[in-house]
C-alpha cells in the first residue's frame, strides 16, 4: 500500500487514495516532471500470475485505444510485489457513487447516457479484431463535471480471436448468462445485456441479481418511465442473444427514436 507523500520511480508523489477493488487500488499522483495530476493503478501481483497478466492484458488493450472516452496510459512499472499503471487522471465520480450519494437517476438523464454508452460499446465492438467489454456497470463509468462519460477498467476486455480460450470474466447480475458457459459464444449482445442491467440499476436504485432476466421490469418501479423505453430496456436483457439487439447501432436507433416519440 502506498502512503500520501511518498515518491514511486523518483518521479509519481503520491497524493490520496481514489478507490479500490479487488486486487487493486488507484491512487491520486502528481507527476514532479510536469507538475500534472495523474492516476496510478496499483495492481497486487505477489500472490497470483492471472492478476499479473491481467494487468499487462489491460494496459495493452488501453494503449490501442484512440478514442476520447477512454483513459490514456502514460507509463507501466513493475516491482516483484505490484504493477503500476500511470493514467490519465479522470475528473469526476463514477455513476456507481453517483447512484449511492443520489439515489435513482432521472430517466431523461440515463436515457442520455445510455445513447453514450452505445457509441463507446460500439466503438470497440467495431475494432479488428472486436473487443468485448464484459464489465459494463455503473462503477465502471466515470461522469465528469462537464457530463461527458468515460469507461474505466478495461481488465475484463475480450478480443474476438478464432479458436482463442477465455477466462470466464464479469459481474454476477450486471453479466450476460453465456459469460459464465464456455460453450457458448461471447459477443456485442453480450455487452447489451450489460448496459440494460446498468441502465436498470441507474433506474431504480436495485442491484441487478442473479435471477430470471424476464423478471426485470423497469416500469413497475418507475412509473413516469415511458412505456417505449421499458420495452427497449426489457429487449436488452433477454436470456437468449437471439432476442436482444443485435448491436449497439441498433440499439442507439431505438433510444434515438423513443427520445423521439415523447
Amino acid at each position: 500500500m502506498l502512503k500520501a507523500g511518498q515518491m514511486l520511480a523518483q518521479r509519481y508523489q503520491i497524493q490520496r487514495e481514489l478507490g479500490q477493488g479487488g486486487s487493486a487500488k488507484v491512487y491520486l499522483v502528481r507527476d514532479m516532471e510536469n507538475g500534472r495530476n495523474r492516476a496510478l493503478k496499483e495492481v497486487d501481483v505477489s500472490m497470483a500470475r492471472l492478476v499479473s497478466d491481467m494487468a499487462d492484458w489491460e494496459a495493452e488493450v488501453i494503449q490501442e485505444l484512440n478514442y476520447p472516452y477512454f483513459p490514456q496510459i502514460f507509463e507501466i512499472l513493475k516491482t516483484e510485489r505490484a504493477e503500476y499503471i500511470v493514467m490519465e487522471y479522470l475528473e469526476g465520480e463514477t455513476l456507481g457513487n453517483r447512484l449511492r450519494r443520489l439515489g435513482p437517476q432521472p430517466w431523461l438523464e440515463v436515457q442520455r447516457w445510455g445513447k453514450d454508452l452505445c457509441l463507446m460499446l460500439n466503438y470497440l465492438h467495431m475494432c479488428t479484431p472486436p473487443m468485448i467489454f464484459r464489465d459494463m456497470k455503473p462503477d465502471n463509468v466515470m461522469v465528469q463535471p462537464g457530463g461527458n462519460l468515460r469507461l474505466i477498467d478495461f481488465g475484463a476486455v475480450l478480443k474476438m480471436r478464432t479458436h482463442c480460450a477465455r477466462p470466464l470474466l464479469g459481474t454476477r447480475g450486471y453479466a450476460a448468462p453465456e459469460q459464465f458457459d464456455k460453450e457458448k459464444v461471447v459477443d456485442a449482445r453480450t455487452d447489451i445485456y450489460g448496459l440494460g442491467m446498468t441502465l436498470y440499476q441507474l433506474l431504480t436504485g436495485n442491484e441487478p441479481e442473479n435471477g430470471i432476466c424476464r423478471e426485470y421490469d423497469v416500469q413497475g418501479q418507475k412509473r413516469m418511465l415511458p412505456r417505449r423505453l421499458n420495452r427497449i430496456f426489457k429487449k436488452c436483457v433477454q436470456e437468449n442473444p437471439k432476442e436482444r439487439y443485435q448491436n449497439c447501432k441498433e440499439l442507439l436507433e431505438a433510444l434515438q427514436r423513443g427520445q423521439a416519440s415523447i
